[in-house]
């Protein structure tokens, strides 16, 4: 198979794709195209690019709709494109939990859509499925399990926009938390927390760090307890994320405190600190993964903040 470099598509992009799009003929997909911001904002949008050199002209494009758990957007120059990107597509649609892919396709394509595995649904014209079994993960068998076993639902981390987060092979201390536990974050993310926790302190602002990475099963544990008392799953995966799925699990996550301050509380947000954190932290890798109104229906967590390399 021949390799074209894929990307996901960056905001900086967009206008390349649109007028490429605004050209091409060639499209698998049928109908109008598909909204492409919430694809964007998502992560969902791929790029296929030449692979020759000092060449990059887009070649492809795939989009895979959270929302409704397809392929909403396809097109390719040409056939040997294909194969690229409907398996980094699949590749995607796993880490976010799914467990199959599916998409409508023109009268006549099919054909191209057979060989990559793809089969039609009988009980609706047009459309095709393929299940992703081939391409789960260990994180992903991991992950469904204790969804099971929990009684999440399936389709949690495509309906809630987050995708599964394999733990790190390697972990660093980055000293005790507020509660005199040691905690650990990959190499990257601590170094980049105690240049931040550092800089901070010489503009007179104390960080406290109040948990950093934790396993699939630690989180599995903290859902188990809440079950037990009386809390219902819903209210558990407003403040929670289901195991498999938290960004604690990446150790490049991090809840942070100051003096004076309740831990893990939305008081946090009128603090110093986090005034400070909002204005610097990115300079350090570190964003805000929860604000208020998140398209992940995760309550707003002030308090925690993600590296991202």
């Amino acid at each position: 198979m021949k390799m074209f470099p894929i990307l996901t598509c960056t905001r900086q992009d967009l206008p390349e794709v649109k007028a490429w799009l605004s050209t091409r003929e060639n499209r698998v997909l049928p109908g109008k195209l598909p909204r492409l911001k919430p694809l964007l904002e998502d992560g969902c949008l791929l790029l296929a690019r030449n692979p020759g050199p000092g060449d990059q002209r887009l070649l492809g494009l795939a989009g895979l709709d959270l929302q409704s758990g397809s392929i909403k957007l396809l097109v390719a120059e040409q056939n040997s494109v294909l194969p690229a990107l409907l398996e980094r597509i699949e590749r995607l649609a796993v880490s976010f939990g799914m467990q199959h892919c599916q998409l409508r396709i023109e009268p006549g394509k099919a054909k191209q859509l057979i060989k990559q595995g793809y089969r039609p649904d009988p009980s609706a014209n047009g459309l095709f499925q393929r299940s992703l079994t081939r391409r789960l993960t260990d994180a992903a068998r991991k992950a469904r399990k204790l969804q099971h076993e929990l009684g999440l639902p399936a389709d949690y981390g495509r309906t809630h926009c987050l995708r599964l987060q394999p733990e790190p092979s390697q972990l660093a201390s980055i000293g005790p938390d507020v509660f005199g536990r040691e905690q650990f974050l990959t190499p990257p993310a601590a170094s980049a927390l105690l240049s931040m926790i550092s800089a901070a302190a010489a503009d007179g602002i104390e960080l406290q760090v109040v948990s950093a990475f934790r396993s699939v099963d630690y989180q599995a544990g903290l859902l188990r307890n809440k079950l037990e008392k009386g809390q219902s799953m819903d209210q558990i995966l407003r403040v929670s994320a289901a195991p498999g799925y938290s960004e604690h699990h990446s150790g490049r996550a991090v809840d942070l405190t100051t003096p004076d301050f309740p831990v893990l509380e939305e008081s946090f947000a009128g603090s110093p600190a986090f005034t400070w954190l909002s204005q610097h932290a990115g300079k350090f890798g570190f964003h805000l993964s929860y604000p208020p109104g998140n398209r992940h229906g995760v309550a707003y967590e002030p308090w925690h903040w993600y590296f991202r390399l």
